[in-house]
């Protein structure tokens, strides 16, 4: 049986890329959607598609002669443009219909755990819901992932103790949490391309182990070698950053109504998949840091 021929789109961010990764260890046939070719240039991608996801017209024919799509296509940072709207819930809908249109059998699509109770607080969780309702409805094979979030996702508290020695969590400290790696989630999508009970289900998923948001303040501290300073902080305090946010930057607070509401939720769990673990991940970091000093001492 011929493998799967596979649209990534997203593939030159960190969750697209890591998809890629897995499926071609898989052996299968990916194609990459960028704006510039030279973004995935060494991927592993055996064939780059050139477009804008946010222009519809650039996006005919990425989906011709393709057996799956999957989109990690959304809003990551803090630019004012292109708009959660535009990225988000536009982009991921003209690549359904490109989709529909090129007869592909299977859509794969992420939104977040907790997104369908976090919709009426937060932009980017009602854009990605929209969409996910969308795909159900479109008559194609579907799977909707719901992750809880990935390392690269919690790096922040690691950046806070790495660069001022302090991290600070507002809302709830002991919100439980099973954040995962970006390759167990691309090994979970090449499993949900081949094996039928993944498909025409919603999944909730996270990594194998559980922390609270303490402990993994506690965790990147220890991998640095530093004492912990973990400042608990009221929620309040951020809720008026957001608020303020809305007046200059949407699609900042859009990110930022996401994570108050995490913050004041006690659990983000989703079914435990995959191996690698957090400590792991923040040792790395560690040693990049410790890398990155003895450089500067030599330049200096």
């Amino acid at each position: 049986m011929d493998k799967p021929r596979v649209v990534v789109a997203g593939a030159t961010g960190y969750i697209g890329g890591c998809v890629v990764t897995a499926l071609k260890e898989q052996g299968m046939w990916v194609r990459g959607l960028a704006r510039d070719r030279s973004r995935l240039e060494g991927s592993g991608c055996d064939e780059i598609f050139v477009g804008q996801a946010t222009d519809k017209a650039s996006l005919r024919g990425l989906c011709e002669g393709a057996d799956v799509v999957f989109s990690s296509l959304g809003f990551h940072t803090g630019p004012k443009k292109p708009t959660v709207w535009e990225i988000d819930h536009q982009a991921n809908l003209d690549i359904l219909e490109e989709a529909k249109a090129a007869g592909v059998k299977h859509i794969i699509f992420i939104t977040s755990v907790c997104a369908q109770e976090m919709r009426k607080y937060s932009p980017v969780a009602e854009a990605r819901e929209r969409v996910a309702e969308a795909i159900k409805a479109s008559g194609l094979r579907y799977t909707i992932y719901r992750p809880t979030g990935y390392f690269n996702d919690i790096s922040f508290l690691f950046e806070g103790a790495a660069k001022r020695g302090i991290v600070r969590l507002y809302g709830l400290p002991d919100m439980r949490i099973n954040p995962l790696h970006a390759l167990d989630f691309g090994e979970e999508v090449a499993k949900a391309i081949i094996d039928p009970q993944y498909w025409n289900a919603e999944r909730d998923v996270g990594g194998p182990q559980t922390f609270t948001r303490r402990q993994i303040a506690e965790m990147a501290f220890k991998a640095l070698g530093k004492p912990a300073d973990i400042r608990v902080k009221p929620l309040w305090q951020f809720s008026i950053l957001v608020q303020s946010m809305r007046l200059f930057n949407y699609n900042q607070y859009a990110l930022f109504r996401f994570l108050e509401y995490t913050w004041r939720t006690k659990e983000m769990t989703g079914n435990p998949i995959g191996h690698r673990r957090l400590e792991d991940h923040f040792k790395e970091l560690a040693a990049e840091e410790r890398r990155k000093e003895t450089l500067a001492g030599k330049a200096g």
